[in-house]
């Protein structure tokens, strides 16, 4: 299953440079996002379930902190959205 992210779309994608260069938190690697293409690293269902996981996480920690500004950054909504999607049907069993 792959999903239609692309570049700024990603919470997880830190340190880009202007050449589309970065690191991937999910996939703990060195990466590279072409603007406007998808990204590759989330075709198997491992992965894509780690990085739900990991959006969902992030959420709660930005959601339970008491400093403020909060010291968590929150997760892009539509990312979190899917995530959600996501959890909803594994629980469902619909995965």
């Amino acid at each position: 299953m792959k999903t239609d992210k692309c570049c700024g779309g990603c919470t997880h994608f830190k340190y880009e440079t202007t050449d589309g260069s970065g690191w991937c938190e999910v996939g703990d690697t060195k990466t590279y996002c072409g603007f406007g293409t998808d990204c590759n690293d989330f075709e198997d269902e491992g992965t894509i379930r780690r990085h739900h996981t990991a959006v969902l996480i992030q959420a709660n920690r930005y959601r339970t902190d008491q400093n403020v500004p909060s010291i968590y950054r929150m997760p892009n909504p539509r990312e979190l959205g899917r995530a959600i999607d996501y959890a909803i049907r594994l629980m469902k069993g619909e995965q």
